[in-house]
């Protein structure tokens, strides 16, 4: 379905219906689910039902500076998007599982002339409110005996193989670990899926896996039905798992193969004496992992976690060489009242140190990852980044979270870019974007917090606000050395 330009309360209507039709399940939530049918002996449908509505606000750090002239945009303003999922999944004994999810997405009220996440929208389908319908998963599983094989239209989040069982731990796994390099970039109102399969072996310490997948369009794409045919991925990865033999441990080894040879695209760099290609021509090795345990300290429990990666291969016609890495630890009381839990650490990317150099690309390349969930205020991601930081997390309520984070954003190479967003959405954007240095090497000092509560047990409401005291960098680009960026959300499940 294409984006229509359609009246705001349309577009609002229509996603918050969806939300009171869920919505009115839950009042039986301690019931058995009247979703789920069984039908024969063996088989079991569940129908599944989610609806996400979110309103977003910022001040993307004023207008643009290009050159030394200030060029007019949008860059306080607000709109609102909402993301609803109708799926079917069949499960046949213990061998077989089905799932076709359909998924409309809406947005409302997005700027046409601006900077920050609105510009973002716009500029894949050029309207001020959106809306499509398609296909978000469809796919087969078959299992047997601790092996599985699937294929179809499915999500992939790497380094969540594995799955942590103990809370903290799986805490660490689904927002310091998870989909750094590969995800579903369910943050936008759109998201992405990918299409292949993958295979496996799980035993009670360990799991081998291997995929091959073509993303989908997506992301800041509602046009989200079509694959994009010119990017291709493949990996194999080796995940120890929590349990008797490591204990609270977690452990990946990875290796991940991507290729974009899209046309008509333009690839971003910092180098300055070469040309723009006319298409994309890209082809990089990954290879690293991951370790991250808990052990009892006292009253309470220590977390440990680091993740390295290298990359080799061709960039633009460059060998590529560059690589991440990060070191994190935390400490929490979960005894105490709202169990404290205060965390520091930090996360760094490569960048390219010659903008003259025609041979070598020393970019970290983070391929399709979800890098909101390392950048919450979204004006930077793993790329040419040094990311130094110290959060705290409280439970005071089982209904009940709070997160607050600190960062320190730098540049590792003033030669390279700052760069940010989540890769590829579709066949006519490379995907990144890059803000200049100007030779400066500070970002921005960034503070955020996020309150979640979930009255019941199908509901969750978000409340986030972030703040950013722009350094060198964001000065010399934007009329403003101050950001602002929020947002308020419910999501329905069943």
């Amino acid at each position: 379905m294409k984006s229509t330009d359609f009246s705001l309360s349309s577009a609002i209507s229509r996603p918050l219906a969806g939300t009171f039709f869920i919505a009115s399940f839950t009042a039986m939530a301690d019931e058995p689910n009247p979703l789920e049918f069984q039908l024969g002996k063996d088989t079991k449908v569940k129908v599944e039902l989610y609806d996400r509505i979110r309103g977003e606000a910022m001040d993307w750090f004023g207008n643009l500076k290009v050159k030394g002239k200030v060029v007019d945009r949008s860059h306080d303003y607000g709109f609102m998007g909402n993301k609803f999922q109708l799926a079917a999944r069949l499960t046949y004994s213990e061998w077989l599982e089905v799932l076709t999810q359909f998924q409309d997405s809406t947005l409302a009220g997005i700027p046409s002339k601006a900077v920050g996440l609105g510009a973002r929208y716009y500029e894949n389908s050029q309207y001020n409110d959106q809306n499509s319908g398609f296909l978000r998963q469809g796919w087969m599983k078959l299992k047997y005996s601790g092996s599985w094989l699937s294929g179809g239209r499915q999500l992939y989040a790497d380094g969540a193989q594995g799955a942590a069982q103990n809370r903290s731990l799986k805490w660490i796994q689904d927002t310091r670990l998870s989909q750094r390099l590969i995800g579903s970039f369910d943050y936008t109102h759109v998201g992405r899926s990918f299409d292949g399969g993958t295979l496996g072996y799980g035993a009670k310490d360990w799991e081998i896996s291997a995929f091959g997948f073509v993303p989908t369009q997506g992301g800041f794409d509602v046009h989200a039905m079509d694959s994009i045919s010119g990017i291709n991925l493949s990996g194999i990865t080796l995940n120890l798992k929590e349990g008797e033999l490591f204990g609270n441990t977690l452990g990946r080894l990875a290796f991940y193969n991507y290729n974009d040879h899209r046309e008509n695209v333009v690839a971003l760099d910092n180098k300055t004496t070469l040309p723009p290609q006319k298409n994309t021509n890209i082809s990089i090795n990954t290879i690293g992992g991951h370790l991250a345990r808990l052990t009892g300290l006292g009253s309470g429990q220590l977390d440990t976690t680091v993740f390295a990666f290298g990359q080799m291969g061709t960039f633009q016609g460059m060998n590529q060489r560059a690589w991440a890495y990060g070191a994190e630890m935390g400490y929490q009381l979960p005894d105490l009242w709202a169990s404290p839990w205060l965390r520091a650490g930090v996360n760094s990317g490569s960048g390219d140190t010659n903008r003259q150099d025609r041979n070598t690309h020393g970019t970290f390349f983070q391929m399709l990852p979800t890098a909101w969930l390392y950048a919450q205020f979204p004006f930077y991601n793993l790329m040419n980044n040094q990311d130094v930081f110290v959060q705290a997390i409280l439970r005071p309520d089982p209904k009940v979270n709070i997160r607050w984070d600190y960062h320190s954003l730098s540049v590792n190479s003033t030669e390279d870019l700052v760069y940010s967003s989540s890769g590829a959405g579709n066949q006519k954007l490379f995907g990144y974007l890059g803000t200049p240095t100007h030779g400066f090497g500070d970002l921005a000092n960034l503070t955020h917090v996020s309150v979640s509560y979930q009255p019941i047990g199908n509901v969750t409401l978000t409340a986030f606000y972030a703040h950013a005291f722009g350094q060198q960098i964001l000065s010399s680009n934007y009329t403003s050395d101050q950001g602002d960026y929020g947002f308020f959300e419910t999501t329905v499940s069943f």
